[in-house]
This record gives structure tokens, sequence and C-alpha cells, in this order.
């Protein structure tokens, strides 16, 4: 697929603008952010929704233990960002987690991120350690099903970059691509075996592009093979204190798009820009009945998680809207405050296909650079 031209970009930003909710009223779903209906005039939102257009979060209060055990909290080391899915072969949920080795933190995720495999019989864990499926380099693990075989597909970043025991990062690691390339295996079942990463899927951009880095992968395939891949992409060298609110010319980490014939590719980027008009990462995509969703970290002060819709894959709201904050509350009627709440990624009820728990990696605001998976109930 071409480049789309300066004017089909034009409508398209016109089209996004126009998504994004004002007043409360609505004459179609799309003013309710395609999870909610328009009724005589008012969204009547799903369960897992709420606010007058829809692009709240319906969180449930989570009791004070399970917010400071978490869902996967494995010793002294870190994790970040899970998806959980569930197997009747065992029934057992599977968790795929980007976890650091030799209990290094964030700050040096680039090289010691690896990808683990846990698992529980209950959806809000705990998730205990089964084994440690790809080595460092791996990230962003972002779990799926293929229509075509059913086989599943982990999406992660990564290759051979060795860890190191002392915690050294790599320097200016947002600024080269390393081994933050798109690649994926595949195992007929989540007991596995899975297969060899594949080689990089998504091309980088040029060196002056908005995409230079692409990275957080978050696939939709459709039932014709068709996948759509967004991920987030920056610039070769960026100053993210530079970025006053991530809007306009200041945009200079958000949401891309490549589309290809089948998710082993080829891959090619329709566009030339992102499909944001708002400064996001972490994109968790999906799709239903009425649309396509994006769940995403936002790049904001505080550090919200925010919400996109689109009825094509292809024309989305700016991915300003608010759809939770990073406190939680708690049964007790109290908060807890995290430093970071981020990689937020829904898990689906098999039967219904509506989201039923929401997974963040967190860090509390007492450590810097440690963090834990945590999962959140929504409302059904």
């Amino acid at each position: 697929m071409p480049p789309a031209p300066a004017a089909a970009l034009f409508c398209i930003m016109l089209l996004s603008s126009a998504l994004s909710h004002g007043a409360s009223a609505c004459s179609s779903a799309l003013d309710c952010a395609l999870s909610g209906d328009c009724v005589s005039g008012t969204c009547a939102c799903d369960a897992a929704w709420s606010g007058p257009s829809c692009t709240t979060l319906n969180l449930v209060p989570m009791a004070p233990t399970q917010a400071s055990s978490g869902a996967y909290r494995h010793a002294t080391q870190t994790s970040w960002g899970a998806n959980v899915l569930f197997s009747e072969e065992d029934n057992q949920y599977h968790m795929f987690v980007a976890e650091m080795a030799n209990n290094c933190t964030l700050t040096s995720w680039i090289p010691n991120s690896q990808v683990t495999h846990a698992t529980s019989p209950t959806i809000d864990g705990p998730y205990k350690f089964v084994s440690t499926l790809f080595e460092t380099f791996h990230h962003n693990p972002r779990l799926t099903v293929d229509p075509a075989t059913g086989d599943y597909l982990l999406f992660m970043i990564g290759g051979d970059l060795p860890s190191t025991p002392d915690c050294s990062g790599i320097p200016d690691a947002d600024g080269e691509q390393y081994d933050t390339r798109i690649v994926v295996s595949s195992s007929p079942s989540l007991l596995g075996p899975w297969s060899t990463p594949s080689p990089p899927l998504v091309p980088q951009g040029s060196e002056d592009a908005w995409d230079y880095v692409v990275t957080n992968p978050s696939p939709i395939i459709l039932q014709n093979g068709t996948t759509l891949m967004y991920y987030r992409g920056t610039p070769k060298y960026w100053n993210s204190s530079s970025a006053a609110d991530g809007v306009g010319d200041e945009l200079i980490e958000s949401v891309g798009l490549a589309i290809a014939p089948h998710y082993l590719g080829p891959y090619t980027k329709p566009f030339d820009a992102p499909v944001l008009s708002y400064m996001n990462e972490d994109p968790f995509a999906y799709q239903d009945e009425r649309g396509f969703h994006l769940l995403m970290h936002g790049r904001d002060d505080p550090l919200n998680t925010h919400v996109a819709w689109s009825p094509d894959g292809l024309s989305w709201s700016s991915g300003a809207d608010i759809a939770s904050g990073p406190d939680v509350e708690l049964t007790d009627g109290t908060t807890v405050a995290f430093k970071n709440r981020e990689r937020p990624q829904l898990f689906f009820d098999p039967t219904t296909n509506k989201p039923t728990h929401l997974f963040n990696g967190v860090c509390p605001t007492d450590h810097y650079g440690y963090a834990y998976t945590m999962v959140q109930e929504i409302q059904t």
C-alpha cells in the first residue's frame, strides 16, 4: 500500500478531530467512543465503560492486599507488561510478561529484559513462574491468536543481546535501533513449544522520520489474514522533557500503523505520520462488533491511561481521552498512588469477548525503576 497523499492525510485528520467527543449529547456510537450505543441523544455505555461519552474504564475497587501483592510479583525481579489468555488444556490462566534478568530494574531494560511464562488457576493470580521463554533481549510481549490456524502468536521486540550482570544499560537506547525490532513466535499451545522468533517484521523509518525507532507491537489480525500492526514510533534522537504536552509541533512519540496481508508480512506503512494527534505509547489494540480501539499509556502529567477509537482502524480519534488515572481506588475507600502505571493490557472473557480485567506494570512510589504486574477487575 503506497503512502497516502497529503490531501488524504488531511481528510483523515479532519475525521480524527470530528471523532473526539465534545458535548455529552450523541448522534451515533462514534460519539460514544464505540463503547456504547447512542440512545435518544444519550450514550448508553457498555458495562466496562462509563462517563458521558463512554471513555472512562469502569474499574472495580481493589482489596488493599491485592494491590500491594500484585498479580505477578516474582521475588525481587522487576516485571513490566503482561498478556493473559486462558487454556482449556490445563484450566490455567497463562501470563506472558517482560521480566528483568539479574534483578535489574527498568532503568536498564535494554538489554536486560526477557519474556517470562507464568500461570495461575485464577485470573487475578498470584501467577507462578514457569519458565523464561525468550532470554535477553526480548521485551513488549503481546499475545494473540491467528484466526486462520488457531495458533498462538507472541509478538515482541528483540534479538540476541547479552544481559549485563551489573545492570548497566545501553546509553541512548531510545536513539538507536539496537534490537528494538518487532518479531513474532508461534505455538499450537499456550504450553508450548514456541518457534524461533521471526526476522524483524516492521521496517524502521529513515533517520529523519518520526518513527526511526519502532517498538511496542500490538496487532489486530482480520479474518482474511490482513494484519494491522500498531506500534510506538520515536525519532532517532529526542528529549522527552522538550515536549510540553505532546501535541501539535511537539508530537515526538505516538502510535503508528503498518499493514500486511499476513502477520509475517511484508509490512508497509500507509501514512507518513502517526495515526493519533496526541502523544502516547504502549498501544493495546483490539476490535469488537462496533469498531477498533486503542488503550495506551499517555505521556501527559499525571501519566494517565488514554483511549482512542476508530470505525475502520485507519482514521482515529485524537488519543487524548483519559480512560483512567495512575492511582487505584481500594475497597476501604482509600487510594494507592503509583509512581508509574503503564503497559495497559486487557483480558477478554472467552465467551462474551468483553473486557473483564486490566493488567498494568506498576512502580511503587518508594522505588525507582522497580516494578511488578498488577491486575484490576473491570465492571461486567
